[in-house]
């Protein structure tokens, strides 16, 4: 990702032009990024007496990280539309996340704690597995002023610790309908009859309601004006984005994150990656620290009735619908996560059971010996692949950096006859295609990260064999630079 500074003419009357555009994302692309564009949702966004702050855009949209200059810098930070999202999977469901973030938290009159710089609300996709590629949606929740709301797509579905709100509106498919409130921010399911202003069936506002129509296309396309229609927005990886700065305190030093606290989830759930993980982005414009990432997100009442922990909506979402929802009687529902890099051991602590293989306290990581054949670097080629089999018995992630491979065991006894071969090292650089070809074996096989900066361009790839006793696995991983 990049951003090109434009330079701009004063101007009297007028307000100024941007002067921050971003140009495309990397190529680099996560495992679960597919099932993200699949079911980006249809943003219905309300505009009111500020719309400029009502724009769908990212955290750095001003062409800093810094968290305490977005309230001034809204007239000339970029436009362009942005929606995070955030991946989990389940052996029975995927969870997927989606962060509306906007600059500014306003009103028309601000008494205490109601405006503030930065504002940050979601929603949570529930996504059953059914044997089709992407599954189908099941239910949704949604945050709007510290308080859940649920949806269901399922009218089977019960409520548990929370009301159940309405019902999930689709727009082709599989993009679920939401309505975003001006000023304020409340996310809602356009299905809310009591909260949403915004016509599913119809695609239009209530009748005396302003507002902007966002879509997923692929690309940040800049509102014309606080009614337009059909603007499409980029998603981008809060993984990539926002956790790496997070957890490193690097957020605190760049002024992006701040109010650092240690998750201590209910239910004796696993505890988050790092030891400390930020509570707020970094704000002093009228309220300060207001605004929170996903990951700190809460219900009050929830809180309140000590059902879910500060940040565990986000952070555990497989648990948390468990006790916010009841699913039908009979419906396969898994608490295991396969993957959740954002709690400890990347969710695979509970994902699979430890034998004698493994150690019981968790995984256990095994540096490969280099292959027979050194691989050699050819600059002027843009393509190279590593050919890798071993026998397998429970589960691991093979982390491929360099020409180095590390195995990280979760499950069952070390591999065995292991072959690699790699045609050149993989490159530390973004890339513009990784895929795994020519995949052999009983279980499953799948890349579950790409190369990138964020993981110092390590590659990740899951190989999972449920079946009693060792199997051989064979795969491809290729990349085209």
């Amino acid at each position: 990702m990049s951003w090109v500074v434009l330079l701009a003419a004063p101007q009297a009357g007028p307000p100024p032009a941007e002067s921050v555009s971003f140009g495309p994302e990397s190529g680099a692309r996560d495992f679960y990024r597919d099932l993200a564009e699949r079911y980006a949702p249809l943003v219905a966004q309300e505009t009111g007496t500020d719309p400029r702050a009502d724009y769908l855009v990212r955290f750095d949209y001003d062409g800093d990280w810094r968290g305490d200059n977005n309230w001034d810098n809204l007239a000339q930070g970029s436009s362009q539309a942005y929606v995070y999202y955030a991946a989990m999977e389940t052996a029975t469901h995927h969870f997927l996340i989606y962060s509306f973030f906007h600059a500014r938290r306003y009103a028309e009159r601000c008494p205490a704690q109601t405006c503030h710089e930065n504002d940050n609300g979601g929603l949570l996709l529930v996504v059953q597995k059914d044997g089709s590629r992407y599954g189908r949606i099941q239910a949704m929740e949604t945050l709007a002023r510290n308080s859940i709301s649920a949806y269901t797509a399922d009218p089977r579905i019960r409520e548990g610790a929370h009301r159940i709100s309405g019902e999930v509106k689709v727009w082709r498919e599989s993009r679920a309908v939401v309505f975003i409130e001006a000023g304020s921010h409340g996310v809602y399911s356009a299905g809310d009859r009591d909260k949403s202003r915004f016509s599913a069936e119809r695609l239009e506002f209530d009748r005396g309601t302003t507002g902007i129509t966002y879509r997923y296309g692929g690309s940040p396309a800049r509102p014309t004006g606080p009614g337009d229609r059909e603007v499409s927005y980029e998603l981008l990886p809060m993984l990539e984005h926002w956790w790496t700065r997070a957890t490193a305190r690097a957020g605190l030093e760049e002024r992006s994150f701040d109010e650092y606290f240690r998750y201590a989830p209910f239910g004796s759930r696993p505890r988050a990656s790092a030891e400390e993980i930020a509570g707020a982005f970094f704000g002093r414009k009228h309220a300060p620290n207001k605004a929170q990432p996903f990951w700190a997100w809460y219900d009050t009442l929830a809180l309140t009735r000590k059902v879910l922990a500060l940040g565990q909506w986000g952070l555990d979402p497989a648990y948390a619908v468990s006790v916010t929802l009841r699913l039908p009687a009979g419906t396969p529902f898994s608490l295991d996560y396969m993957y959740n890099p954002y709690l400890e051991g990347a969710g695979s602590r509970e994902a699979v059971t430890i034998t004698s293989g493994a150690p019981a306290g968790g995984s256990q990581r095994q540096l490969l010996s280099p292959p027979a054949e050194k691989p050699k670097l050819n600059p002027k080629s843009r393509q190279g692949e590593l050919e890798f089999r071993g026998r397998v018995d429970g589960a691991l992630y093979l982390h491929i950096r360099g020409e180095q491979i590390e195995v990280e065991y979760l499950s069952g006894r070390p591999m065995d006859e292991i072959r690699y071969r790699f045609s050149q090292p993989l490159p530390v650089q973004e890339l513009e295609e990784v895929k795994l070809e020519g995949i052999d074996g009983r279980g499953a096989v799948r890349l579950i990260e790409w190369p990138n900066a964020g993981n110092r361009y390590t590659a990740k790839v899951r190989i999972q064999d449920e079946k009693s006793g060792a199997a051989m696995y064979r795969f491809k991983l290729v990349w085209r630079r």
